[in-house]
């Protein structure tokens, strides 16, 4: 009780849903950010950032240093793969039956799912990565990589390495501007959309110059000349087969005449 006392002063105080939630956090630190990233998973209704900034307050209000922001960053990463886990285990045991799923359910929508489906075709269990950036349909892309059957390991390794990029980027800066959360949630609010331009532009520039290197790749020597020793048994049985033949049509006319 004694901890929500400063959280029930703050609602009286006009401010948001999502800063509440924060002030909340921060005053649960590690359990809270960890629980609550969980909940997040299982379709509470809040993005993941809000964990993560108050993970990242719930540092800088306790005057720690990087040992205590990493240390929240582990925290953190468990719970953010803690929860998609179960949501690919729920969408790997229902399949398509979405709408079985309580309270989940209701957030995927068949346009989601149709959304999800259309990016796994596309982009394979690359979508899982993509997913992670794309609030709106993270949860549903995470349900439909369990309901297509993604292995499990490369759903964690995709998964993984997306939050590996998201995840701390959030805490610290949110460790950073601690004394001022309105820059903490300007900077966050577009880190998404930041990482994936990014990420998508140096797989594109990567992509093209693969794709060039392989177009203009020289014809190696030892290639061109183990081709045109294959040819040349081949013309020379094939110039024996011939001689044979008018040999034998000689025969055959001396036969007659």
């Amino acid at each position: 009780m004694i901890r929500l006392l400063p959280v029930l002063v703050l609602a009286a105080e006009a401010l948001s849903f999502k800063e509440r939630l924060i002030y909340l956090l921060a005053e649960w630190s590690y359990l809270g950010v960890f629980a609550f990233l969980v909940a997040c998973g299982l379709g509470f209704p809040s993005p993941e950032e809000v964990a993560l900034i108050g993970g990242g307050y719930a540092v800088y209000k306790a005057g720690g240093g990087w040992g205590a922001c990493l240390a929240m960053v582990a925290v953190a990463m468990l719970g953010v793969l803690v929860g998609d886990v179960i949501l690919y285990s729920i969408g790997r045991r229902v399949g398509e039956s979405a709408e079985r799923v309580p309270i989940i359910g209701r957030h995927l929508t068949p346009d989601r799912m149709e959304q999800a489906r259309g990016m796994f075709q596309r982009h394979g269990a690359k979508a899982v990565f993509f997913g992670r950036f794309l609030f709106g349909i993270r949860a549903v892309t995470f349900f439909v990589s369990g309901s297509m059957r993604v292995p499990l390991t490369t759903f964690v390794l995709m998964d993984g390495l997306a939050a590996l990029i998201s995840v701390p980027i959030s805490v610290i800066l949110a460790w950073h501007f601690g004394g001022q959360l309105e820059l903490a949630f300007l900077w966050i609010g577009r880190l998404d959309r930041v990482i994936l331009v990014v990420v998508s532009t140096v797989l594109l520039v990567a992509g093209l110059a693969i794709w060039r290197r392989l177009r203009t790749q020289p014809v190696l020597p030892g290639a061109t000349s183990a081709a045109a020793d294959g040819a040349a048994p081949a013309e020379a049985e094939a110039g024996d087969d011939a001689a044979a033949s008018v040999a034998a049509s000689e025969r055959a006319d001396e036969a007659t005449g």
